[in-house]
């Protein structure tokens, strides 16, 4: 009988504390919201600034100051990206290509997607041109390093932005990049290069 006793008292002992427990919980007030932070960290993509505040509105109160404007990089023309566009387009008749035009930054200067084209092709065109910029050079030369420079592979693994598919071409003037261009969507990726090629060709003399 004792033991029954004893077994019932700390059962009951037990079960209070969690009462207890459970009461402190409810009746401690929620977490007060934290103070509203900055900026948040980019995308990846070359210039982003990622989402200020979370996305959300802008808080009540002071805000931190506006990051300073940058100096514009050099870049080709709007006119001249669209011209070259427009010819690579053309150029690829037959194919569903997207072409991508970047300044000497690396942020974007034009996205063109023609009517029946999948808009997926500006993100393609866009890393194709990035890399050809980063490595001053063609994507096809940059994917033909992969097979014999360990270091281009690993440089490639390590940034979402680049892509050694054939299409991605530097726009130079004065012996200076300014740019690049990246056509994605021919089959195979060499059609790329060689649409990309032709448009540039309609602009080269122009470039400055």
């Amino acid at each position: 009988m004792k033991r029954v006793g004893g077994f019932l008292m700390k059962r009951a002992v037990l079960a209070s504390a969690v009462m207890v427990a459970c009461a402190a919980v409810a009746q401690s007030p929620a977490p007060a919201p934290g103070p509203a932070q900055g900026p948040a960290p980019g995308s990846g993509f070359p210039g982003d600034h990622g989402r200020p505040f979370d996305g959300l509105p802008l808080p009540a109160g002071p805000l931190p100051p506006r990051p300073p404007e940058r100096p514009l990089p050099r870049a080709p023309s709007l006119d001249l990206s669209l011209e070259a566009a427009m010819a690579i387009v053309e150029a690829c008749k037959g194919y569903h290509v997207g072409v991508s035009v970047i300044d000497s930054a690396g942020t974007p200067k034009l996205y063109y997607i023609p009517d029946g084209t999948d808009g997926s092709h500006a993100y393609t065109g866009f890393r194709k041109a990035y890399t050809a910029l980063v490595f001053k050079m063609p994507t096809s030369q940059v994917g033909a390093l992969t097979r014999t420079d360990p270091t281009v592979v690993a440089r490639i693994r390590a940034d979402k932005n680049l892509l050694s598919f054939a299409g991605g071409l530097v726009l130079m003037a004065g012996g200076q990049a300014i740019g690049a261009i990246g056509v994605s969507g021919a089959e195979p990726s060499a059609k790329d290069e060689e649409c990309g090629l032709a448009g540039i060709a309609k602009i080269r003399d122009r470039l400055k």
